[in-house]
């Protein structure tokens, strides 16, 4: 099978894994079972979802559509969680948590030391599989928020689907169609994610329905060629350092289309020049732009005697070089994910970073409904509460226009 058939068929196995659990929770496709006929001990499990459901009805307006768009939510967080953890054993930034082998009895070396400190999960169903991944993403979930406990689907299947579900990434790098190289590609999450939405785009594209604003995102997705992102990245960014920095060897080392030959703009600290994309995706150019910038960041150190500690690079990038605005949540926490991997590559030790990559998938209320809180007891001049009402309202929009949500000039300039 090709990377496509292995993305559809691990949706379709965590969707029905989901599927068959909210079944058992008498929670049905076009009706819940009444909660007293259900045995006790679910009946918390139950109430959780419950207030989850019931936040999606407010957004779909019905029952059946809001458990079709939670389990939606909890196959591709779990999707995802799963993906990206292959791509960081691939990297061997940590252990295998996922990868099984003979010589760990048909386990991952992960799964076989927690036995070793947990022996009594041996009698469990699958040797407690399943409480092994939670605990394993609880520590992921230390510097990635993605895995925290806190994290709203954060939720598994059964130990069962569970299994098969790692044995269907597993079998992903097996392929030969795929290659065994795959999970140590910069870009494979963006691929993945580009092939699970490929069902949808279809069936949007049949329905010959208007693309509305909530299915931009998805009809947008267009993965953009590694040797185009490397020709914009370095004839934009590249060329902008080579205007401050004429003599770099940034110059021989990259084909730069008429690079200056002279100093052409005053030089500033490098940790001070910005690049964004305002349609970042699933972070496509600034996983490219991390590497170029680590590379200026080293040509200073090395050669104009900037003081820069090689190993803060990495949090120097991610947390003031890169920046990134997507429609998608879903896009911006792939492309949020590749950059932790990217860092925690240069850098093992690398903690929890403040990322500058946002989703614009929000929503604000009437200003009218929070415009006590920046008025009553306020010290904030009348000018500025004025100001805070129309970046309020402008934004508003943003969930509609994404990075090209319009601010008023006036705004800009008082801020």
């Amino acid at each position: 099978m090709k990377l496509p058939e292995h993305v559809d068929k691990l949706r379709d196995l965590i969707e029905a894994a989901f599927d068959k659990h909210f079944a058992r929770l008498g929670i049905g496709k076009n009706k819940q079972l009444d909660i007293e006929k259900l045995p006790v001990e679910v009946r918390s499990k139950r109430l959780r979802f419950e207030e989850m459901l019931e936040n999606h009805i407010g957004e779909t307006g019905d029952y059946e559509h809001a458990r079709e768009k939670l389990i939606d939510e909890l196959t591709f967080t779990l999707f995802n969680r799963l993906a990206a953890v292959k791509v960081m054993e691939a990297a061997a930034l940590f252990p295998p948590v996922l990868t099984k082998q003979p010589e760990h009895g048909d386990r991952s070396f992960g799964h076989k030391a927690w036995l070793e400190m947990n022996p009594h999960m041996r009698s469990e169903e699958l040797e407690g599989i399943r409480e092994y991944l939670k605990t394993a993403f609880d520590e992921l979930g230390e510097t990635l928020p993605l895995y925290s406990k806190a994290y709203p689907y954060a939720l598994l299947p059964d130990a069962i689907s569970l299994n098969e579900i790692i044995d269907a990434f597993n079998a992903v790098g097996k392929d030969a169609q795929v290659g065994s190289s795959i999970w140590q590609s910069d870009d494979v999450l963006g691929w993945m994610y580009e092939s699970y939405n490929n069902v949808k785009k279809k069936a949007h594209k049949d329905s010959g329905d208007k693309t509305e604003y909530n299915k931009v995102s998805l009809q947008s997705q267009v993965y953009t060629p590694r040797w185009v992102v490397q020709f914009l990245v370095e004839n934009s960014l590249g060329k902008l350092y080579l205007e401050m920095y004429p003599d770099s060897e940034i110059k021989r080392r990259y084909k730069i289309a008429n690079a200056p030959q002279a100093r052409e703009r005053k030089p500033k600290p490098l940790h001070e020049v910005r690049a964004i994309d305002p349609a970042c995706g699933s972070g496509n150019f600034l996983l490219y732009a991390f590497d170029f910038f680590y590379e200026l960041y080293v040509d200073q150190i090395e050669n104009y005697r900037a003081d820069y500690d090689e190993k803060d690079i990495p949090r120097l990038i991610i947390e003031n070089n890169l920046h990134g605005i997507d429609l998608d949540d879903r896009a911006v926490q792939l492309a949020q994910l590749g950059l932790f991997i990217k860092a925690k590559k240069k850098r093992r030790t690398i903690g929890e970073l403040a990322f500058n990559v946002v989703s614009s998938d929000f929503y604000l209320p009437e200003y009218e409904t929070v415009e006590h809180i920046f008025t009553e007891g306020s010290t904030l001049e009348k000018s500025q509460q004025e100001l805070i009402a129309e970046v309020w309202t402008d934004l508003q929009y943003a969930y509609k226009f994404g990075g090209a949500c319009h601010l008023k000039k006036e705004s800009f300039s008082i801020l």
